[in-house]
């Protein structure tokens, strides 16, 4: 995907060919102004992906409450915190794997 950028004098100056840029190749425009990320324009399509998203995330954290409602909370920090730090060494032991061992 082609992420295009302009300032917010250009898409001030350009609206119509913003959108229809956005609308047609689907592709996002970042809208900076000073030179840090302002706005982003995203096409209908990907707003309503964007949304499915978020909807199906928040539903998968209303089920985890439900399931733990009636768990002691240090419990439940206890078993997340084990399972965090189980994929935080999961992920460095892939790391070290992929880098090479300079030699001594």
């Amino acid at each position: 995907m082609l992420v295009k950028r302009m300032s917010t004098q250009q898409a001030r100056a350009n609206f119509s060919e913003l959108l229809g840029s956005v609308y047609y190749t689907k592709n996002p425009v970042i809208v900076e102004r000073k030179g840090k990320p302002f706005a982003v324009v995203i096409s209908p399509e990907q707003y309503e992906s964007l949304s499915k998203q978020q909807e199906k995330a928040w539903a998968v954290v209303e089920e985890i409450q439900a399931r733990n409602r009636n768990k002691d909370p240090d419990e439940v920090l206890a078993d997340v915190t084990k399972v965090v730090e189980e994929v935080r060494q999961e992920r460095y032991d892939k790391r070290q794997k992929k880098t090479p061992q300079s030699s001594r």
